[in-house]
């Protein structure tokens, strides 16, 4: 191997096709006029999207790009601790993961996402919650974006 390690892609596992991995698809399609997006699963509905508060877009009543992200890290990581927790038997009781989602910008038209999150597992011993955000981690497929923080 020459002096860059190999990395194994989640789309590369060998001898599986992508069809055989896929668990479920969807799609998301951002609409302009009136702004909002339909989702290719969900018989029609559409969600309205406005530009986030910094922006001038929000009031109140519709929901920013970020707001999605955040709730899509949040639940999705919370979906991949209790995988683990079934597996293991732990107890979820009154666990919370909270998506703070921080819009940046850095010049012109020059934005990123920073997003931390926190983690509640009042019901768990401090090994427990090692494991299981050790191996949630290893399953959740936006974990290379996150900072997270054990409370």
């Amino acid at each position: 191997m020459s002096g860059r390690a190999a990395k194994l892609s989640r789309a590369s596992v060998p001898g599986m096709a992508s069809q055989e991995r896929a668990l479920y698809t969807t799609t998301a399609t951002s609409l302009h006029g009136p702004d909002r997006v339909e989702f290719s699963d969900a018989e029609g509905r559409s969600l309205p999207v406005v530009a986030p508060p910094a922006a001038g877009g929000y009031d109140g009543e519709v929901w920013a790009p970020e707001q999605f992200y955040a709730a899509a890290i949040a639940t999705c990581l919370h979906q991949a601790i209790a995988m683990v927790a079934s597996e293991i038997g732990a107890d979820l009781a009154e666990s919370r993961v909270a998506a703070e989602v921080q819009l940046e910008h850095s010049g012109a038209l020059r934005y990123s996402l920073r997003t931390r999150v926190v983690v509640e597992l009042p019901a768990t011993d401090t090994q427990t919650r090692k494991t299981l955000l050790r191996e949630a981690l290893r399953a959740f497929p936006l974990a290379d974006q996150i900072e997270l923080s054990e409370s």
